[in-house]
């Protein structure tokens, strides 16, 4: 029998995306992702009330975590 090697850090099946996503990606990108248009995801990294998490890298990129998509659009949903 062989003993499985695990290294140290994240453990398996922890990650906060699926294989193949990035960390962060576009706003275009976390649009299509979510099924919803461009602009509709501009909306929701404008609102002052419920913003989905973001973070600004220079002047005028805006990376929305991919990990965040799900539960936040889960919060936009109507009942």
């Amino acid at each position: 029998m062989s003993e499985e090697k695990t290294s140290p850090g994240i453990p398996p099946g922890s990650w906060p995306v699926p294989l193949g996503l990035p960390l962060y990606v576009s706003v275009e990108q976390a649009a299509k992702l979510a099924g919803i248009g461009r602009d509709i995801m501009y909306e929701y990294v404008r609102s002052r009330a419920d913003p989905i998490p973001q973070m600004r890298v220079g002047r005028s990129k805006t990376l929305i975590r991919t990990s965040a998509i799900p539960e936040y659009m889960r919060r936009r949903e109507t009942a």
